[in-house]
Protein backbone atom coordinates (compact mmCIF):
# COMPACT_ATOMS: atom_id res chain seq x y z
CA UNK A 1 0.00 0.00 0.00
CA UNK A 2 1.27 3.46 -0.85
CA UNK A 3 1.31 6.03 1.92
CA UNK A 4 0.08 9.59 1.27
CA UNK A 5 3.63 10.92 1.67
CA UNK A 6 4.70 8.82 -1.31
CA UNK A 7 2.08 10.29 -3.67
CA UNK A 8 2.75 13.45 -5.67
CA UNK A 9 0.29 15.62 -7.57
CA UNK A 10 1.10 16.80 -11.08
CA UNK A 11 2.28 20.25 -9.85
CA UNK A 12 4.44 18.61 -7.16
CA UNK A 13 5.99 16.26 -9.72
CA UNK A 14 6.71 19.20 -12.04
CA UNK A 15 8.31 21.15 -9.20
CA UNK A 16 10.50 18.22 -8.19
CA UNK A 17 11.59 17.59 -11.78
CA UNK A 18 11.89 21.32 -12.56
CA UNK A 19 9.86 20.88 -15.75
CA UNK A 20 6.60 22.28 -17.07
CA UNK A 21 3.34 20.34 -17.06
CA UNK A 22 3.65 20.10 -20.84
CA UNK A 23 7.09 18.47 -20.53
CA UNK A 24 5.83 16.05 -17.88
CA UNK A 25 2.93 15.01 -20.11
CA UNK A 26 5.32 14.61 -23.05
CA UNK A 27 7.51 12.37 -20.91
CA UNK A 28 4.42 10.33 -20.01
CA UNK A 29 3.66 9.81 -23.71
CA UNK A 30 7.28 8.77 -24.31
CA UNK A 31 7.15 6.31 -21.40
CA UNK A 32 9.82 8.15 -19.42
CA UNK A 33 7.39 8.73 -16.53
CA UNK A 34 4.55 6.45 -15.52
CA UNK A 35 1.67 7.96 -13.57
CA UNK A 36 0.30 6.03 -10.63
CA UNK A 37 -3.33 6.93 -11.28
CA UNK A 38 -5.63 9.54 -12.79
CA UNK A 39 -6.87 12.00 -10.18
CA UNK A 40 -9.73 13.41 -12.23
CA UNK A 41 -9.90 15.90 -15.04
CA UNK A 42 -6.45 16.39 -16.53
CA UNK A 43 -4.59 15.68 -13.28
CA UNK A 44 -2.47 12.66 -12.55
CA UNK A 45 -0.87 11.30 -9.40
CA UNK A 46 2.66 9.92 -9.29
CA UNK A 47 4.68 7.94 -6.81
CA UNK A 48 7.69 9.71 -5.36
CA UNK A 49 9.90 6.76 -6.43
CA UNK A 50 8.78 7.12 -10.07
CA UNK A 51 9.52 10.85 -10.08
CA UNK A 52 12.90 10.34 -8.39
CA UNK A 53 13.84 7.80 -11.07
CA UNK A 54 12.75 10.22 -13.81
CA UNK A 55 14.77 12.97 -12.14
CA UNK A 56 17.88 10.76 -12.08
CA UNK A 57 17.46 9.80 -15.74
CA UNK A 58 16.84 13.46 -16.68
CA UNK A 59 20.34 14.35 -15.52
CA UNK A 60 21.88 11.26 -17.10
CA UNK A 61 20.42 12.29 -20.49
CA UNK A 62 21.60 15.90 -20.22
Amino acid sequence: MISPEEVLTTPQACDLLKVTRQTLYSWMQQGRVKPWMKAGGASWLFTRDEIEQAKDSKYQRA
